[in-house]
């Protein structure tokens, strides 16, 4: 409805006055419902914003870090430490979950964590209560604390998110969470699959990221993450933990508009699993040296990267992968560029079949399939879990990748399939029979053995000596060595 008013009209007319009056008369119950239901609106989100911080802030917990022969009762409730974080009960057994970054060198701290105004010890490295399991690549640690009556939190699906979603934090800022109280932030969803924030020091950073992050993987919101808050919990609004909070992203300017969490997707939850259980995980390695394509190609519109180098006695290699290759698509998904590439294969588990589309020289699209092996470890902090590799007469075996040097030997990978010795024990019967590490072995008694899986399987319950055949360059028989049984012949399969 319009209003309009006649130039022959005095604004101090009786007659304008009372068509004012009228008027205003016949809008303010328009209004007044207008302000009830917006009222209303704002009282209902409030009433989930606190019902999801009342749902999960229980399974919220503080953590501190304090060096061994530190000075101080850390457990007194005046006590401050100077090194802190935040975790989130993933058990209620006593089990922590927390970035990494938070714990630092585990061999140089001990390690408190408060829930509920009760704190606790987790000191005893290899015992346990104890660091369970710590991953570099995900940034992802868990603790076992002595509890049995925690509040597990929620897991969601970060897979579903949208941008402008609201999320709530939960977290330990400025080390203020040891009475057992998480403060709380909110925020939207400002962005998905962004990257960790590489460190101006390390002039190497980009061709040597430092975990899986780094290539975006991250959730960014504006909800406000202060200093203390890595290894809490970003919330949805059914107070479902869909990211672990991380400050790591923020570091340099510590105080930013610009928050990050690991998400909770296929891969963080494979991870944690393994983790729970003090075992490393594993991730998928393709061994190759990739590029973006040229700037001008993706104007118009191309997508892909390009294969710089082809690792020896890589799957890459054993698929007949070439330098000059485009890699194009992932199982049927399209590659953007190096990052998007590396994220997406260095999250897969070991032995996954991947489906790639290779362009050629000739630009005839190619589809190869290649089984992944196992990324070697190349961090600064290093891989930890209670469960230690299984052993065989004093000797360890791993995937022919995961060697730190392994582009040194990888002339001696036979492409058919072996495994690589670790390690093996001084005096033990595998040291006796002359295996030393850096060794490739491949087969067990006449039989393949393509990874540590089929090489503990063949000389399972095998009691009486064991011939191993080794590897030699271009595919020629290897040398035999017989292998005696352990001492403890009654359990041959760990010394």
């Amino acid at each position: 409805m319009k209003y309009q008013l006649s130039a022959n009209f005095s604004l101090r007319s009786p007659a304008i006055v009372l068509h004012v009056a009228a008027l205003l008369l016949s809008l303010t119950p328009s209004l007044l419902a207008q302000d009830d239901s917006a009222l209303s609106a704002m009282v209902a989100m409030e009433k989930v914003i606190v019902n999801s911080i009342e749902q999960s802030e229980k399974s919220v917990v503080a953590i501190a870090r304090v060096r061994k022969g530190s000075i101080g009762d850390p457990t007194d409730p005046n006590f401050v430490p100077n090194e802190f974080g935040t975790g989130v009960v993933i058990d209620a057994a006593g089990l922590i979950l927390t970035n990494y970054h938070v714990l630092g060198r585990i061999e140089e701290n001990d390690y408190y964590v408060w829930i509920q105004h009760r704190p606790f010890q987790v000191t005893k490295v290899m015992k346990a209560d104890s660091v369970k399991a710590a991953d570099p690549w995900t940034d992802l640690a868990v603790l076992q604390i002595d509890a049995r009556d925690l509040q597990p939190i929620k897991f969601g699906d970060a897979s579903k998110l949208r941008k402008g979603q609201i999320v709530i934090s939960l977290g330990n800022p400025y080390a203020i969470a040891r009475d057992g109280e998480p403060s709380a932030s909110w925020g939207i969803i400002s962005n998905l699959s962004r990257k960790a924030t590489l460190n101006p020091s390390d002039l190497d950073a980009e061709r040597n990221a430092k975990s899986i992050h780094h290539y975006g993987t991250l959730i960014q919101t504006d909800a406000k993450l202060n200093l203390g808050t890595s290894g809490g919990a970003l919330l949805n609004l059914q107070g479902e933990m869909i990211g672990l909070t991380t400050s790591l992203a923020a570091m340099q300017q510590y105080e930013s508009s610009a928050g990050f969490a690991i998400p909770v997707d296929d891969t963080f939850k494979r991870v944690v699993n393994a983790l729970k259980k003090g075992d490393q995980p594993e991730f998928g390695f393709l061994g190759i040296a990739p590029s973006d394509i040229a700037a001008r190609a993706r104007r118009q519109g191309s997508v892909g990267v390009r294969i710089e180098r082809v690792v020896d006695g890589s799957p890459a290699a054993f698929a007949k992968l070439l330098p000059g290759d485009f890699i194009t698509e992932i199982d049927h998904q399209p590659v953007r560029d190096t990052s998007e590439l590396m994220r997406d294969l260095g999250s897969r588990a070991v032995d996954s079949e991947v489906q790639l589309t290779v362009l050629r020289s000739d630009l005839r699209p190619l589809q190869i399939p290649v089984k992944l092996s196992k990324k070697p470890v190349l961090f600064d902090l290093p891989t930890y879990s209670q469960n230690q590799p299984q052993s065989w007469r004093g000797m360890q075996v791993e995937y022919t990748t995961a060697i730190r040097d392994f582009p040194l030997v990888s002339h001696l990978v036979d492409e058919k399939g072996c495994v690589v010795i670790t390690s093996v024990e001084r005096d033990s019967a595998a040291w006796q029979a002359g295996l030393r590490p850096r060794l490739f072995v491949s087969h067990v008694n006449g039989k393949r053995v393509s990874n540590p899986r089929e090489f503990f399987t063949a000389v399972e319950k095998l009691n009486e000596a064991v011939t191993l055949q080794l590897t030699r360059p271009q595919g020629d028989d290897g040398t035999m060595i017989t292998v005696q049984p352990s001492a403890d012949a009654s359990n041959p399969q760990a010394d």
